[in-house]
């Protein structure tokens, strides 16, 4: 989960540059952070940021575009198309949970930090 969004603080700031660039005065309504109590709450809450996450991405695209502003389009859909990854992501990562149930599931995301006998 920390790769998929990694890149999320980058993309902010990026939008941000862009509406202070043309003016606007961006605010927030920081909401507190609700990421589940279980490994499938987790998940399920991701999967439903997504859900909500993708039309508005596109009513911003579709509205820039009506604004003739290329730029702004440009940034938000290539912000929509790393959400359609991390959907797809989400999807595959919901169905392995389904198959293989909470304890392989989780067993298969942990990540040790020693490198395997004989790799450099």
């Amino acid at each position: 989960m920390r790769s998929r969004t990694a890149d999320e603080p980058v993309t902010i700031h990026t939008l941000l540059n862009r509406l202070v660039e043309l003016g606007g005065r961006p605010a927030f309504t920081i909401e507190a952070p609700n990421i589940g109590a279980t490994l499938r709450e987790v998940l399920d809450k991701d999967m439903g940021l997504q859900r909500n996450t993708k039309p508005k991405l596109n009513a911003a695209a579709e509205a820039a575009a009506a604004a003739h502003d290329a730029t702004t389009r440009n940034l938000i859909e290539q912000i929509l198309a790393d959400e359609e990854l991390h959907f797809s992501w989400l999807e595959t990562e919901l169905e392995l949970y389904e198959k293989l149930g909470e304890a392989l599931y989780a067993a298969s995301r942990l990540q040790s930090g020693t490198k395997p006998a004989g790799r450099s």
